[in-house]
């Protein structure tokens, strides 16, 4: 029996994910399935071949499709992969669904032979919001399903997400101010690290749990061997965090207070930094 966790994390839909790949398949999609099997009582109108009107209606579809998904992960509900759900997806791909209900409800007051009587009503509306919803669930329904192995184990989703971004086997080595110390972490293994006196304390997630490693040296000398990865952001004077384990941010522009993934711990984001911050969390968010 299969038991899903609505709030759990799960890894987002390549749609949703790549706005332009994924309307570029989801037009392709629609478009060559409503030709192959001209569903829901589809037929040409009184100016155009089935090809043509069939075109008319899934490409403006498509094209604001594109455009809403682009506009949704603007809102902080949505902008954040790192904290995505299946409710979260079940919510985005409904609005899509929606937009492309209402598209094709507008369109055909161009497309179809004008009777504007007739068409101008609730249950003409209803249609075509529900034959948009059956076809266009298809593909996004492929790409859920897809990830849904991902889910089962959240060591298993970490391992999805790295691969994404190119993260699972690159290797970091810190040198330390003595001599016969070093450090050697995966890079998406580190949560962040925060400076104590003369040593800096690393978090690092390894084999599904935090792990605290302490070495002597400073926060500054620290970023310094940090200048060749840039989603590792100093936000505060006394903490350097991988953004892209941050899952959630709270506070305004007098500075912010992070979730990180994985780990309790909360990072302070210091009120000189918030501006910078903000750029980098929305383009780890795309």
């Amino acid at each position: 029996m299969i038991k899903l966790n609505l709030k759990a994390k799960y890894p987002q839909n390549y749609i949703i994910q790549k706005p332009a790949v994924g309307t570029f398949i989801l037009f392709v999609f629609c478009y060559v399935f409503t030709l192959l099997y001209k569903p829901l009582f589809t037929h040409e109108s009184y100016l155009l071949n089935y090809e043509l009107t069939m075109l008319s209606y899934i490409l403006p579809a498509s094209i604001q499709v594109y455009f809403i998904i682009i506009l949704l992960k603007r809102f902080e509900f949505f902008n954040s992969k790192k904290d995505w759900s299946i409710l979260k997806e079940l919510i985005f791909i409904y609005i899509i669904l929606q937009v492309m209900g209402i598209s094709s409800f507008l369109s055909a007051f161009i497309i179809e032979a004008p009777s504007i009587e007739t068409r101008w009503n609730l249950f003409t509306f209803v249609g075509s919001c529900e034959n948009a919803f059956l076809v266009g669930i298809i593909p996004f329904a492929f790409f859920t399903i897809l990830n849904y192995k991902y889910s089962l184990k959240s060591n298993n989703l970490d391992e999805f997400q790295c691969k994404q971004s190119g993260e699972i086997n690159t290797s970091i080595n810190i040198n330390s101010s003595l001599k016969k110390e070093n450090l050697s972490f995966l890079l998406n293994e580190f949560l962040f690290v925060t400076s104590e006196g003369n040593y800096c304390i690393f978090y690092l997630y390894k084999n599904n749990k935090v792990k605290k490693i302490s070495i002597r040296n400073s926060i500054s000398n620290i970023e310094t061997q940090f200048v060749n990865y840039p989603n590792f952001f100093k936000c505060h004077r006394a903490y350097i965090v991988n953004m892209n384990k941050v899952l959630t941010k709270k506070g305004n522009a007098l500075g912010y207070v992070l979730s990180m993934s994985n780990c309790e711990n909360k990072i302070p984001v210091s009120r000189s930094n918030v501006k910078a911050f903000d750029i980098l969390f929305m383009k780890r968010s795309v």
